[in-house]
């Protein structure tokens, strides 16, 4: 009988170091459960953080785009006006340059008439 009191003493051992183990490994798997969740949950975060930066990134360049194109039309814009600016100058200068001419005409049709009169004037006396 002592002989199975002792088996049976093991075997109670043997049980209570089995249901330890279970327990141990049973925290184990839910502290590894816990901690893929977590990285499962980061995981979907990351991912929805990636498709949101996806799409600003795909706003921003077609932002660009926009910018680029408009700048262009700008820049031809631009260009056209000051070939135009440029084309006034060269008529205004044409135009101050007759303006000179026409002006010293006047003044030598004056200082002419002067003279005429300055003949006439004297024939008269």
């Amino acid at each position: 009988m002592a002989n199975i009191n002792k088996i049976l003493e093991e075997k109670m051992e043997r049980l209570e170091a089995a249901k330890k183990k279970y327990q141990a490994t049973k925290a184990k798997l839910a502290t590894e459960q816990s901690a893929q969740d977590k990285l499962e949950s980061a995981n979907k975060n990351a991912e929805t953080q990636f498709k949101e930066s996806e799409t600003m990134m795909t706003e921003v360049e077609k932002e660009i785009r926009s910018k680029k194109e408009i700048l262009f039309k700008e820049s031809q814009t631009l260009f056209k006006l000051r070939a135009e600016q440029a084309n006034l100058i060269g008529d205004i200068s044409g135009t101050l340059s007759a303006s000179r001419n026409l002006q010293a005409n006047i003044t030598k049709l004056k200082i002419e008439k002067q003279r005429q009169q300055e003949l006439i004037y004297t024939q008269d006396f």
